[in-house]
């Protein structure tokens, strides 16, 4: 019975750390999976940055590819200090689990040498005989047989059960050897990025300081931006809501949805968070919604979608499949393609060539246009946006992580 008990204390213990392991070895992967999607990210920007330094370039232009560099390092930092710690519970789950097994071993050895000294006294194969003849019928010879054979089959399990304990230990102390060397490793490559990070701010503060000497005029140069970043959202409402008033024939503000568009409007919504980007490399340069300028705190932008920079002559793709509900173009603003999923409809701004036209299908990863490249700046700048309808919705959570 004591034993009994034993087994099921030792199967405990051995569950409830074999989970913790198993969760922390889980975050380990996912913590590691985002270190290598931010790396590239760096990646990218520092490609996207040397080919636009080809070019002149705005002070706040450069204040802005420092601020994403800075930003983007930051959540390096972060999920390195994530490994660490996540590290420091391996190790910690580790060294208990090596404690456990360490005391398991000593408890099966002094065990073992109880069943072998038993065994020495016992060993006699004459004894054995006598003890087997001396039994007082056929059945009770058979169970003493029967003693013999459990006895030492146990024998030869506690034996074995010694070897794989030995044998997990020595396991369980090379993935500690290889967990330490790499949480080593991740503080040493921390250490370089901030190294990195420091030089960065620093020239992001000289920066700023030459900013600061004509605050006023970038501020009003960043307000006449969004004042025609503005005019562009509401033409591009215009047209959304002109759409709606020809599938109904009224002033509704909503979509008259065929069957078909009630499908469409449904699979687009299932598919929310895993739509392909609608460029196949890029980083988001603006987010969704209103916010700080990156670069002039003191002013305010509002942005309906995001935008997205990428590399020179990048094609832009349609994220879903539906129809082309308009192919525009309006004063200070590059073309653009509105393609309409149901009562959703995304939008593909800032384009120089375009390959579809009003009307047309479309699949999903159907080429669409090439992004425009600013020949001054040397920046190539998608501006994406999706619409529940006249509804800006957030492009981020809708997209593939």
């Amino acid at each position: 019975m004591r034993l009994l008990n034993k087994i099921h204390l030792f199967l405990f213990i051995s569950l409830s750390l074999g989970l913790k392991a198993q969760n922390y070895q889980e975050r380990q992967k996912q913590l590691e999976a985002q270190k290598i999607s931010i790396k590239k990210e760096i990646q990218q920007i520092n490609t996207l940055i040397n080919d636009s330094r080809k070019k002149s370039r705005s002070l706040v232009d450069e204040l802005e590819d420092i601020q994403l560099k800075i930003l983007v390092r930051d959540r390096l930092i972060r999920v390195n200090n994530s490994q660490v710690n996540n590290l420091n519970n391996i190790i910690s789950n580790q060294n208990e689990r090596i404690a456990d097994l360490e005391v398991d071993l000593k408890k099966l050895k002094d065990e073992y040498s109880k069943i072998i000294y038993s065994s020495y006294k016992k060993k006699s194969s004459e004894m054995k005989l006598m003890f087997l003849f001396a039994s007082e019928n056929v059945n009770q010879a058979i169970r003493r047989f029967q003693y013999f054979k459990q006895y030492s089959k146990y024998r030869k399990e506690q034996a074995d059960k010694i070897v794989s304990i030995q044998k997990e230990i020595s396991g369980n102390i090379d993935s500690l050897d290889k967990r330490k060397t790499e949480k080593q490793n991740v503080i040493k490559e921390n250490q370089s990025v901030r190294q990195i990070l420091n030089q960065e701010r620093n020239q992001q503060n000289t920066l700023y300081n030459n900013l600061l000497k004509d605050q006023k005029n970038y501020a009003a140069e960043i307000q006449e931006k969004e004042k025609q970043t503005k005019l562009i959202d509401n033409e591009i409402q215009k047209l959304i809501r002109l759409a709606i008033a020809e599938s109904n024939n009224n002033n509704s503000s909503n979509f008259a949805l065929t069957p078909e568009g009630r499908l469409i409007s449904s699979n687009f919504e299932l598919n929310k968070g895993s739509l392909p980007w609608p460029v196949r490399e890029g980083i988001i340069t603006r987010r969704f919604g209103t916010q700080p300028h990156p670069v002039v705190r003191t002013t305010t932008i509002n942005s309906n979608g995001i935008s997205i920079a990428t590399s020179a002559n990048a094609i832009a793709y349609s994220v879903f499949e539906g129809e082309v509900l308009s192919v525009y173009g309006f004063s200070g603003s590059n073309p653009g393609v509105l393609i309409r999923h149901g009562k959703y409809i995304s939008n593909y701004q800032n384009l120089s060539s375009i390959f579809v036209k009003k009307g047309d299908k479309v699949m999903a990863n159907d080429e669409i246009g090439i992004v425009f490249t600013n020949e001054s700046t040397g920046k190539t700048v998608l501006k994406f946006n999706i619409f529940n309808e006249l509804k800006p919705e957030n492009p981020t959570i809708w997209l593939a992580k």
